[in-house]
């Protein structure tokens, strides 16, 4: 009996270790995703001065990889500023905004496209369909990689040109 109970425990803990390196592993992967999107897509000029700032709504695994990432770093000349967003209220201007929806209390992507308008901001979410309700760019996990799919509608609605390098990888 205690053999079982023991062998349970230690099966549990390694599924929770598990994870947790998955799920680190997933934020470092986005993070570096959103840090090289930064050069694949050009800004108008109107947002080439100030710091060069990047959201993140309620994910502070990729939030805390950002800010070691852009340690330091710049666009163009513009210096990189990462900023965590806990409610839709608190979002002002954004470069880049990371919307998670990994947590069930994610802001709804239609409440935060209504809140930045028509802001040259380039939207990028996780959900499956996200997409088609107006996100720019989109995590997916194929074949247990990160992949990304493109809105080129919304980044030109958006006033933001794409590389084609970005419009090559994604799917």
């Amino acid at each position: 009996m205690k053999c079982n109970v023991m062998k349970r425990i230690i099966i549990l803990f390694f599924a929770i270790v598990s994870v947790s390196v998955c799920v680190a592993q997933d934020a470092r992967y986005k993070a570096l995703f959103i840090v090289n999107f930064t050069k694949e897509i050009e800004w108008p000029a109107s947002e080439k001065s100030g710091d060069f700032i990047i959201c993140v709504v309620n994910q502070n695994e990729v939030l805390n990889q950002l800010k070691t990432y852009t340690a330091s770093r710049t666009v163009g000349s513009q210096p990189i500023t990462t900023v965590g967003v806990k409610s839709i209220d608190e979002i002002s201007k954004c470069h880049i905004l990371y919307l998670s929806f990994a947590d069930s209390k994610a802001d709804k992507l239609e409440s935060v496209l209504a809140k930045l308008g028509t802001a040259p901001s380039l939207i990028v979410s996780d959900r499956p369909g996200a997409l088609k309700n107006g996100s720019c760019i989109n995590f997916l996990i194929v074949d247990d990689k990160i992949r990304i799919e493109l809105n080129k509608q919304a980044t030109t609605d958006r006033k933001l040109q794409i590389s084609a390098n970005l419009e090559k990888m994604a799917l």
